[in-house]
């Protein structure tokens, strides 16, 4: 704790159910505009996990279902994370800490040296509402929630989630 959902940490469970090579997670509130494959092109053996490093710290006073936002370093890293599970710097995380240490912990990735997180450009996690669309976006996150919310007021960019999800 604290944890905004029963799930918030599995995330982190990847790399032990994996064990070997790479995977990908992505938070479930994700649509890929692109194919997923060539993500793979940011991969580099030298880290544990390669990520989108946003500067956004969660300005906004709740996050989708109007959860409270909670501020923590690397804010939305984790929200897809490309896990090299062959890199031993994975082997310091361990059941008992994905267990017992907060969210803010593993969330940001305390584990890894600064240098063992790789980074991929923004276009791979892009803050949907929250910042500008970039040019060629390859992952729409809808961290604020979207049209399968009930109550939810439209707002920019939900047709990208209805085409997604054959809703609209």
């Amino acid at each position: 704790a604290p944890c905004s959902t029963e799930f918030a940490i599995t995330r982190f469970l990847v790399p032990i159910l994996c064990q070997s090579g790479y995977a990908l997670f992505t938070d479930c509130d994700v649509v890929f505009l692109s194919d997923v494959y060539d993500m793979l092109r940011h991969a580099d053996p030298g880290h544990a996990v390669t990520v989108v490093k946003h500067s956004h710290d969660g300005d906004e006073a709740n996050k989708m279902g109007g959860m409270a936002q909670t501020r923590y370093k690397r804010k939305n890293w984790s929200s897809v994370i490309l896990f090299n599970c062959d890199h031993p710097a994975n082997q310091r995380l361990s059941l008992d800490a994905i267990n017992n240490r907060p969210g803010r912990d593993l969330h940001g990735f305390y584990w890894l040296n600064d240098s063992e997180i790789g980074e991929m450009p923004a276009q791979w996690n892009w803050l949907v509402n929250v910042q500008p669309q970039p040019l060629q976006p390859k992952i729409a996150h809808f961290t604020l929630g979207g049209p399968w919310i009930d109550g939810w007021q439209p707002a920019e960019h939900d047709d990208l989630w209805l085409m997604a999800s054959n809703l609209s």
